[in-house]
């Protein structure tokens, strides 16, 4: 079992830049945040839940895309993650096959702690 967590301030992400989106975010994660008035907050999140994930994964990590680790909501609500790319095989290759993920903000903070199993 391998658990991460980050926090960032929500403030960073009232003004990121398109090259940020596209670098960190995938379509279907964009095509979701906009349906919010409260971008920022669902930028810092997702944001954070990318960077927990990676924290788990306690690996070398460097040369990773962010947009390969994908936040989405299932038919209940409850935050997932998706892996694709060179993500998705690095995990396929750990001993831990599950992931689980909690995400929280408010106007000031986000926190994601992904724990995996």
């Amino acid at each position: 079992m391998k658990v991460g967590v980050d926090v960032v301030d929500v403030e960073r992400f009232y003004e990121v830049g398109d090259k940020f989106i596209e670098r960190v975010y995938t379509d279907e994660e964009k095509k979701y945040i906009q349906n919010f008035n409260s971008q920022a907050e669902h930028l810092a999140g997702f944001f954070c839940a990318k960077e927990a994930f990676l924290k788990a994964l306690n690996l070398n990590i460097e040369g990773l895309s962010l947009n390969e680790i994908e936040v989405f909501h299932d038919e209940n609500g409850q935050p997932k993650i998706k892996l694709h790319g060179e993500v998705k095989k690095l995990f396929e290759s750990l001993s831990e096959k599950e992931i689980l993920l909690s995400i929280s903000h408010s106007q000031k903070t986000a926190i994601a702690v992904v724990l995996l199993n």
